[in-house]
């Protein structure tokens, strides 16, 4: 059996920087610690049991994200993993959603199954919102009663219109779990898969990319796993998906929804006394302060390898951005460390790449509020030596950005995380500069003749040593320029400011990217090399559509 984790090295190298993964934030939504259980996972279950499988699946992924009481150690190893979630979807097929009857799980059955084992471990916690208007008649034909509401204690189940892809994407990317049916044959129940990822921008067909947990064994891998569906969706007279070539409709879509957003957890972590290394910071960022507090541990595994668990308690202190928190925190991975365990608040997007780890609220959340106090870990296999780095965090928005215009910033925060060393490297680190960059504003004007950009952006030294002359450039497809930055005390800043101008015939497309670097050409010895651009982008008048 796979853990999550495992899968970590086989995440989008999209993700693998600061600026490719804000990128990739935008391309779309992945949930790629989705536990895959095949439909082998126990000798007498066959594609009858897709039902209770992906309903464990979802309720699983909550219990790793806030909701502990949905799965527990169900064969009593000490361990609650994946075996655990076998265990819960036998328990649920075999009690609640009458998989082993002649009828089957039917989508009324799935409903109620797990409606009434939501309620009864979180009640009044939790929705169902069921995207199927014809719901309420299959109760009645199944001789189940009149459809209300209320009619499960303690959860509201809701039915909707038909389901279709707004209603998919909108779910998945609010934290929702979310169940799609498939009709794959109509003299059979629907074929039950969860929903893992999509993306923003649509296929040159017109079709939007699309993935999902699949209960069929993964032959490519050892032991039992199911697989991840890799498919596209298309909304014509109804929702479709492209099932193994076929348009297969999709008739049946429920999302189980937190009714409300988990509150913040609000307690500091304890360092132990036998941590390897401890580090606090304070950070001021254009919209408030910020304190990263960094603990690391070392656990030597007998007979196995070092593992290092570094630690962030993050406190917002007064940090505001369109009247809510901040939604994501990220931490370079500068050295390509393996992670074996990453977590982080209830609810947020986990993602671990050779570039990073990095967290991210679910759409619609006002995350970190000022006052409020979050805890995220992942550990990685070292041994390690703590070293100071540049991690990021970035406000909130009401939905998930679709246009870089509207996305917002990301900004930089000093604190310490894993680098290359031996075990007895872990001690405070040396002092140097550090110079970063940030983008502040770009226009675009026309003079009769020409064409002017000019972009201002702002160095900072958040090393701690005083740093030397160096260069700033802007690089663009029309040509470059560069201005220079004086010696700058530890924390001092200085403005940079740049300006390209060209004819009516270089018109670029709209908008035109471009990139700010402190010290191209390393001039300057810092603490960290790979943290000195920022991206930003700017309209002229007349530009190329593209």
């Amino acid at each position: 059996m796979k853990r999550w984790w495992l899968l970590a090295a086989a995440i989008l190298w999209a993700f693998t920087l600061v600026a490719p993964a804000q990128d990739a934030m935008l391309q779309g939504y992945v949930r790629d610690d989705l536990q895959l259980i095949s439909q082998q996972s126990l000798p007498d279950w066959t594609v009858r049991w897709t039902g209770p499988i992906q309903a464990a699946t979802i309720l699983a992924w909550f219990a790793d994200h806030g909701y502990s009481r949905f799965v527990r150690d169900y064969n009593n190893d000490g361990i609650i993993d994946e075996l655990d979630t076998i265990l819960l979807a036998d328990n649920l097929g075999r009690m609640l959603m009458a998989t082993e009857t002649p009828r089957g799980t039917t989508d009324v059955r799935l409903v109620l199954g797990l409606a009434q084992f939501v309620a009864g471990l979180y009640p009044d916690q939790f929705e169902l919102k069921i995207y199927d208007r014809g719901f309420p008649s299959e109760m009645v034909a199944e001789g189940l009663g009149a459809y209300s509401p209320t009619m499960v204690p303690g959860i509201v189940i809701d039915v909707r219109e038909e389901p279709d892809i707004g209603a998919y994407e909108r779910e998945l990317e609010t934290a929702e779990g979310v169940i799609v049916g498939l009709t794959t044959n109509p003299d059979s129940n629907n074929l039950y898969l969860s929903g893992r990822s999509f993306l923003f921008e649509e296929t040159p067909d017109g079709y939007t990319p699309i993935d999902l947990a699949l209960a069929e064994e993964d032959r490519w891998q050892a032991g039992t796993q199911g697989q991840v569906l890799e498919t596209v969706g298309s909304m014509s007279d109804r929702f479709y998906l492209d099932f193994r070539g076929q348009w297969t409709p999709v008739e049946f879509l429920l999302a189980l929804s937190p009714v409300r957003e988990t509150p913040s957890a609000g307690k500091p972590h304890p360092c132990p006394p036998d941590a390897i290394a401890y580090d606090v910071t304070v950070n001021t960022t254009t919209y408030g302060r910020v304190s990263i507090e960094e603990c690391v541990t070392r656990e030597q595994v007998i007979g196995g390898p070092t593992l290092d668990t570094y630690t962030y308690t993050v406190t917002n202190i007064d940090f505001t951005y369109a009247g809510c928190g901040f939604c994501l925190f990220f931490i370079p991975n500068l050295s390509g460390f393996i992670t074996t365990d990453m977590t982080g608040p209830a609810l947020w997007m986990l993602h671990a790449g050779w570039g990073g780890w990095w967290w991210v609220a679910p759409s619609g959340s006002c995350g970190i509020q000022p006052g409020e106090v979050e805890v995220f870990s992942f550990t990685v296999i070292g041994p390690t030596a703590d070293t100071w780095l540049s991690g990021s965090i970035a406000g909130c928005v009401a939905t998930t950005p679709t246009i870089a215009a509207v996305r917002p910033p990301m900004l930089t925060v000093r604190t310490t995380g894993p680098g290359k060393g031996g075990p007895d490297d872990g001690d405070e680190p040396g002092r140097c500069p550090d110079l970063i960059i940030e983008f502040v504003s770009a226009t675009c004007t026309y003079g009769g003749r020409e064409f002017e950009v000019r972009v201002k952006g702002i160095v900072t030294n958040i090393g701690d040593a005083p740093s030397d002359s160096a260069f700033s450039r802007m690089t663009s497809s029309l040509g470059d320029d560069s201005d220079i930055i004086p010696p700058l005390a530890p924390g001092e800043t200085a403005d940079v400011d740049f300006t390209i101008t060209f004819t009516a015939n270089q018109l670029p497309p709209c908008p035109l990217p471009f990139t700010l670097e402190a010290d191209p050409y390393h001039t300057v010895t810092e603490c960290n090399e790979d943290n000195n651009t920022d991206t930003g982008s700017v309209l002229c008048p007349n530009c190329k559509l593209p």
